[in-house]
């Protein structure tokens, strides 16, 4: 185990086991490869992408389905190679957030999705080249569709239960 100071959560324990390593770093943030997950807030779908090279680098991220009804990522064999995905089930998905001002037009990068092995906790930001998967998506607004969505089904269909 080892102790990190950071700027918004003061000093965490992480255990190895929790390291994730980007072996080229994030775009933009190539000198950084060494990670950790943090979940502040018990029940909330936002999570922080904490560096542990730089207690103030950090990013709010999210699971794209904890916002969207779908997203579908093809990751090239090169990117899986790189970080060892061999079976589908071993990705874990999230989009950094943007929270402008007005933290009702925060947005995900669905563009630039982090590709995380959860077997051997490598990870890479990967590039989607699906005209779908926007540099901002609106989270709130995606929720919106997504409740629509699971609302219209469940009344067509009442013996669906609510995701």
């Amino acid at each position: 185990m080892q102790k990190i100071k950071t700027s918004r959560f003061g000093e965490v324990d992480v255990q190895e086991d929790e390291i994730i390593v980007f072996p080229e770093g994030l775009l933009g943030f190539g000198a950084f490869h060494r990670f950790v997950i943090l979940n502040p807030q018990e029940g909330s779908p936002f999570r922080w992408l904490q560096s542990l090279d730089d207690g103030e680098l950090a990013f709010v991220i999210i699971e794209p389905l904890n916002f969207m009804f779908e997203y579908d990522l093809e990751i090239s064999d090169s990117d899986a190679l790189s970080i060892g995905v061999q079976k589908a089930e071993d990705v874990v998905l999230y989009a950094i957030v943007t929270i402008p001002e007005n933290a009702k037009e925060m947005t995900a990068n669905l563009q630039g999705p982090i590709v995380i092995n959860g077997r051997n906790r490598k990870a890479r930001q990967v590039i989607s080249n699906k005209s779908e998967h926007v540099l901002r998506a609106r989270i709130i607004e995606e929720m919106q569709k997504r409740a629509a969505r699971l609302a219209e089904a469940a009344k067509s269909d009442p013996s669906k239960k609510q995701e």
